[in-house]
């Protein structure tokens, strides 16, 4: 076959092509300008550019540059972190104190880690470990609504980011654990539209009279991210007291489990933090009073996913390491130097399949931290 011929016959329809679009733009001597959108076409070639960019008059394979840029610089979160906003801390109720980033001492913390492993005489290890951490916590602008179609529940929300690190041994300094989530203040309110409303304008509805309260022992929320594959949702309530808290002891050891698996533990006494790991706060506190310091007043908050909340974690960790119960307290203690100290008691339970059947393992964490900014 002879593309030859072939060619040339391109090369001449090009030619004609470029000799009838040359005779149209001299009939269109307007084609470089912006043209109203509601002109008649008229003329069939209109250039793209700055001034003309109407997706009507130009090439369609000529791509638009939209005329709206968002403002990326705009904040989702309070600036400062929202501790200098009044509204913000108000709305925001006991969670208000958090805001801020906390850091604990190096061998503050105690982590009492269960692991499943098959070739261990009971069918686990125990990883337990002295850590430290840094915890952030900050507001985000505006509130979260959640309508009823008559009133509205209002999220006051923090967002917060935790990193915690080895104490020492072989892995000191090395990230162990890593989250971010949110802690929720929930409150009830009258649905509205107001200034927001648009046509067709319709009525706010009826408030009913009164509007129902929140329920205070679900009116403090935590969400969890963890990047092991789990989700947590856990609900709770808020109080305060004059003084310290009373630490509870935190039992670690496995639930309906053989007595040979309480042998890893250690001596069975509450000063023991292989079996309670809120032994650690405890000294905390014996260490600030003997330095003369007091606690004035403790906010606490306690949220459980066993408070009509929930957990949701991957296929490989439900099957090896299922997660079925979350809860945690926080005691945000006012000291009486004026700074402000958050201790804190974390209880996981894992379900570890050994020997064919499951046992529930606590995975609990503590420890002792201050506010620095």
């Amino acid at each position: 076959m002879n593309a030859k011929p072939d060619l040339e016959q391109l090369d001449m329809s090009v030619q004609q092509l470029t000799s009838v679009v040359a005779e149209l733009e001299k009939q269109c001597p307007v084609a470089e300008q912006a043209v109203p959108e509601s002109a008649p076409l008229g003329c069939p070639i209109t250039r793209c550019n700055d001034s003309n960019p109407s997706t009507r008059l130009c090439a369609v394979n000529t791509p638009v540059q939209s005329p709206f840029v968002p403002d990326y610089d705009i904040p989702l979160l309070a600036p400062g972190g929202g501790d200098t906003k009044p509204d913000i801390l108000a709305k925001l109720g006991p969670l208000a104190g958090l805001i801020g980033t906390w850091v604990s001492q190096r061998f503050s913390g105690f982590n009492v880690m269960p692991i499943p492993q098959v070739t261990a005489p009971n069918g686990f290890i125990l990883k337990n470990h002295s850590y430290y951490e840094v915890i952030t916590f900050s507001a985000i602008q505006g509130k979260v609504a959640n309508r009823s179609g008559e009133y509205e529940q209002d999220a006051y929300t923090l967002f917060y980011e935790q990193r915690v690190f080895f104490a020492d041994g072989p892995q000191a300094d090395e990230l162990v654990h890593a989250e971010n989530g949110s802690w929720l203040h929930q409150v009830t309110a009258p649905q509205g539209q107001n200034s927001l409303n648009t046509r067709p304008f319709i009525p706010t509805p009826p408030a009913p009279n009164p509007i129902p309260a929140q329920n205070p022992l679900t009116a403090i929320v935590k969400q969890v991210s963890v990047p092991h594959g789990n989700s947590i949702l856990a609900l709770g309530g808020a109080s305060k007291i004059f003084g310290a808290p009373k630490i509870p002891v935190a039992n670690c050891l496995p639930l309906d489990a053989p007595k040979a698996f309480n042998v890893a533990y250690g001596v069975d006494d509450a000063k023991n933090p292989n079996i309670n790991p809120n032994a650690v706060l405890n000294v905390a506190l014996l260490e600030l009073a003997a330095k003369g310091v007091q606690v004035s007043n403790t906010t606490t908050l306690t949220v459980d996913s066993c408070n009509k909340g929930a957990i949701a974690n991957t296929p490989f960790m439900k099957k090896h390491s299922d997660v079925s119960a979350f809860s945690t307290t926080y005691w945000l203690e006012q000291l009486s130097t004026g700074q402000l100290q958050l201790q804190y008691t974390q209880d996981i339970t894992l379900d570890l399949p050994i020997g064919g059947k499951k046992y529930k393992f606590p995975h609990i964490t503590a420890n002792t931290l201050t506010k620095v900014q």
